[in-house]
């Protein structure tokens, strides 16, 4: 009986690393992708802000955005 009983305990430390590993990974892969969004984002508003001098220079305005 304490055999068994052991067997479960070991099994259950086995699933709570198991489940604390895999929220671990998920919490590094959130991190990640909220980083990528911001580079994106910060991308995406420089290169509309050189879009916009472009299109500027373009049309001879002498101001610039």
């Amino acid at each position: 009986m304490l055999a068994i009983i052991d067997k479960y305990k070991e099994e259950l430390n086995l699933m709570a690393t198991h489940e604390q590993r895999l929220g671990d990974e998920y919490a590094k892969v959130s991190t990640e992708k909220e980083a990528r969004e911001r580079v994106i984002d910060s991308l995406h508003r420089e290169a509309k802000m050189w879009m916009d001098r472009f299109v500027f220079t373009l049309n001879g305005s002498q101001e610039l955005p």
